[in-house]
């Protein structure tokens, strides 16, 4: 590697999650979710490798408009819904599709949509709050609000979703409380059956919830929505592939006697003489810069662990047992070789935080 910071970026991997989410949907249509640029992958890139894809979600009107700007042809959907009633028009005429997520959207919907011509009616996805308590409608406004969009001429299709907030833990009660609720509004609906989407990465693995739609995002990437100390439901027990591996340079070694501190602060002592490496990475690069004493990392083919503060352009590294290593050297911070998930455990940050907050300046390769 000539950079001293990059993340690669494996598009086999990526087609290869996206075809693991095709097996669990079960013959569901799938809405790949790349927003947040991808979960830090790129979202162009992401978007021309999943082609296969059905539907791109995204958080904004800004990540669609760059999708399509960018030559995606694609159906997009808006997931955040109408952040500014002023956006309306644009989303309208551009075709993305909107997720409503209280009733005041039906009305800024009317405003906006009653007294101009659209090029082709819209596909709404009318957002239950079955139980998260974040966003969405309250299912007894279901009906109503779903009636009034199905009855306007700009209203194509609806789609009823919900979000679950314990999908990662799949024997929380919560999970059939919110998944009943879901369906007695399906149900109870007075038009031809609705499409439904419930599942995201963590339900479509490991809940029997099947919908119309699925919205896989986190396991595309590679990572397991589970948490790491349950072993059963590891991104292995999956076959899901690493897409990112972010990897660094050892820029120098150095031996400490027994007793130093390392780095800012003292997070670490030495209770022994040690070879110490320094890393050319840091928290302006994304690595967290709370991470404790011995988040895992690989050197020369072995595994390590960080040893001090992280700081803003470099942490160390325990070289003591690994003799081999040289400066210049690659160290991989997480990969195939390094689960994701696993450096996710150690600095108690989520998986797709760490892959959200790989910054700008680190190089992005794609294979």
């Amino acid at each position: 590697m000539n950079q001293r910071v990059v993340a690669t970026i494996n598009r086999k991997a990526l087609l290869h999650n996206f075809a693991v989410a095709k097996t669990h949907a079960h013959g569901s249509k799938l809405v790949a979710v790349i927003k947040a640029n991808a979960y830090g992958h790129g979202l162009l890139p992401v978007a021309e490798t999943l082609q296969d894809a059905d539907l791109f979600g995204v958080t904004d009107l800004a990540e669609a408009e760059i999708l399509r700007a960018g030559g995606t042809d694609k159906d997009i959907l808006i997931l955040q819904g109408i952040i500014d009633r002023n956006e309306i028009a644009r989303c309208a005429r551009q075709g993305f599709q909107l997720v409503i997520h209280s009733p005041d959207q039906l009305h800024w919907l009317e405003a906006a949509l009653d007294n101009i011509s659209l090029p082709k009616p819209l596909v709404f996805w009318l957002k239950l709050d079955t139980g998260m308590h974040r966003l969405g409608i309250a299912p007894t406004d279901c009906n109503t609000i779903c009636s009034k969009l199905l009855a306007k001429p700009w209203t194509k299709n609806v789609v009823l979703m919900t979000h679950l907030a314990n999908a990662s833990e799949p024997q929380s009660p919560l999970n059939a409380m919110q998944l009943q609720q879901f369906h007695t509004c399906i149900n109870s609906h007075d038009k031809p059956p609705l499409a439904a989407s419930i599942a995201a990465s963590a339900a479509l693995l490991a809940l029997d919830c099947k919908s119309n739609w699925v919205r896989p995002g986190l396991m595309l990437y590679g990572s397991s929505p589970f948490v790491w100390r349950d072993i059963q439901r590891r991104r292995e027990a999956f076959n899901l592939q690493a897409v990112m591996t972010l990897q660094a340079r050892l820029i120098a070694i150095k031996d400490i006697a027994a007793g130093s501190s390392v780095g800012y602060n003292s997070q670490f002592i030495s209770t022994t003489p040690m070879r110490i490496g320094i890393v050319s990475i840091g928290y302006a690069d994304g690595y967290p810069s709370n991470t404790p004493n011995g988040a895992p990392v690989m050197v020369s083919g072995t595994r390590t662990i960080t040893v001090g503060r992280v700081s803003m352009d470099m942490l160390a590294i325990d070289l003591t047992h690994i003799p081999q290593a040289l400066v210049g050297d690659a160290v991989t911070l997480w990969g195939d070789e390094i689960s994701l998930d696993e450096v996710a455990a150690h600095t108690g940050i989520l998986s797709y935080n760490l892959t959200c907050s790989i910054s700008a300046r680190v190089a992005r390769e794609y294979i």
